[in-house]
Order: C-alpha cells, then sequence, then structure tokens
C-alpha cells in the first residue's frame, strides 16, 4: 500500500485530508480516473457471439480502434478515463468458480471484494468494474466453462451446444444440456496509474450529495453526503455554543479589565 512508503500523514498542506487516511486508500483520490491514455475493455457480451455474415465470421470496429464486434467474442465496449466505482476493501476478493452455484436472477458477480466499514482492516478503495455476459446451467445453475479453441471449440463451429458439452466433458463437471446467458460483473483493484497531486480529487467530489463518487458507499455517514436531522441539529448547536463560549469568554476579559481599571 502507499503508505507502507509514505506514511499515513504523507500531506503537509491541507492537513486535514491525513484524518482520511485511516478509511481512505490514497488511490481513491489520487488515481482520478483510470485508462486515461488507452482504453480499457469494460463490457463484453457473449450471448451476441457467433453471428455470420454470408456464411463467415466477421468483426466490427468501433471507438479507439478497438472491436465493437467479433463473430468469435461477441458485442465489447471500450472506453477512456473511466471514474473508478468505490468499496470496502481489506486486500481479499472472493471469486466463483465453475461449481458455486449462482442466483441468475440477479447480476451474478464472479468476483468481488471483502470489506466493511466495522472492519479495521478495509479502507475505501477504487476498482474497474468490468460487466458482460456468459453462458451458465439453467437447471445446475452453475456458470459454464465452453471449449473456445481447436476443431471443437466455438471458434470454429460457431456452436453454443457443443462448445458447452465439450468445455463440461473436459472439467469433468454437470451439465444439464440446458443454458442461457447470465449478467456478470468482475472488480479490479485500481492501484496503477496514479495522477499528479494537483490532479487529485477535490473534497466536493465526494462529500456532494446526489451524485459524488461515494454515493452508492453504503453504511458510513459522509459529511455533505448524507443528511441527518439530529446531526445537523447537533452541529448546529456545538456552533452556536462554541461561538456564545467566544462572546462570553470575551465579555468576562472586557468586564475584568474595567473593574480593574475602576
Amino acid at each position: 500500500m502507499c503508505v507502507s512508503c509514505h506514511g499515513a500523514k504523507p500531506h503537509k498542506i491541507g492537513r486535514k485530508i491525513n484524518d482520511h487516511t485511516d478509511r481512505v486508500a490514497c488511490q481513491s483520490c489520487h488515481i482520478p480516473s483510470f485508462a486515461r491514455e488507452k482504453p480499457t475493455k469494460m463490457w463484453w457480451d457473449w450471448s451476441l457471439a457467433g453471428k455470420l455474415k454470408d456464411g463467415k465470421p466477421y468483426q466490427e470496429e468501433g471507438k479507439f480502434g478497438k472491436h465493437s464486434y467479433m463473430s468469435k467474442k461477441g458485442e465489447m465496449r471500450w472506453e477512456k478515463n473511466v471514474k473508478p466505482e468505490y468499496f470496502w476493501f481489506n486486500g481479499s476478493i472472493v471469486t466463483l468458480t465453475a461449481k458455486d452455484k449462482i442466483d441468475p436472477s440477479k447480476i451474478v458477480a464472479v468476483s468481488r471484494p471483502v470489506g466493511d466499514k466495522d472492519d479495521e482492516n478495509s479502507l475505501i478503495f477504487p476498482f474497474k468494474v468490468h460487466r458482460g455476459k456468459q453462458p451458465y446451467d439453467r437447471i445446475n445453475n452453475r456458470l459454464l466453462t465452453p471449449l473456445v479453441s481447436g476443431p471443437e471449440g466455438f471458434w470454429t463451429t460457431f456452436d453454443w451446444e457443443s462448445a458447452l458439452l465439450t468445455g463440461a466433458e473436459a472439467t469433468e463437471l454437470p451439465y444439464s444440456g440446458k443454458f442461457d446467458f447470465v449478467e456478470t460483473t468482475y472488480t479490479f483493484p485500481i492501484t496503477h496509474m496514479v495522477a499528479p497531486a494537483e490532479s487529485a480529487l477535490t473534497c466536493f467530489e465526494c462529500h456532494m450529495r446526489g451524485k459524488g463518487r461515494l454515493a452508492q458507499l453504503a453504511g458510513v455517514y459522509i459529511p455533505g453526503r448524507d443528511y441527518n436531522k439530529w446531526i445537523e441539529i447537533g452541529g448546529l448547536l456545538l456552533i452556536i455554543g462554541s461561538l456564545a463560549g467566544v462572546f462570553l469568554h470575551a465579555a468576562g476579559r472586557i468586564l475584568s479589565a474595567k473593574n480593574r481599571r475602576g
């Protein structure tokens, strides 16, 4: 982690920022976006693979000179200057295997970060979330592993049923013969592409209400983003009490000075 070399209080200017390092990873502020120079794949839909033109596989080029469609691989979407998504992260990631049950009525997290606000080792950390669709067994509710290469693979036959059956036989995993496609996500922790200090995020980008970067981060009260009537009233009373204390102290000093002169 960054603090291993830079320490937990690396900021000399605006030292209030140092109060964040126990809960916010340095990468969250210092990597405002990733894929700033070269595009990264953000979407991959295998369910659209297998289309042919005049009986032959084809491909289409999209933005950034990257393929937006390939008969072998389906539809893909590439992006640049992507804002990360943020999750609590303690350094561990849970990954599905082909033996794990899934719930196809929901988006399936093929990998997900482990962490929680109550975990002292967890930090708010930036991630790339790759989304797509891939085949699963409709009866056994498991992700499937198709054979894609070779004479019997999907890239040769463009036949999902054959490729999935051959893949199941090769992995020795059960397959009902009934398949469909389910939307999935895969998370990558972002740690490269640290930007210059002047490009780091400002307070407002995380503490704003409604559309800030941490708008979807659950389980924690973030000033500015969140509103709680009692916290707001308590804060206002503290301000009023502090001001009253300052005025009373000043008035006492003035009266005391007059009494001494008198």
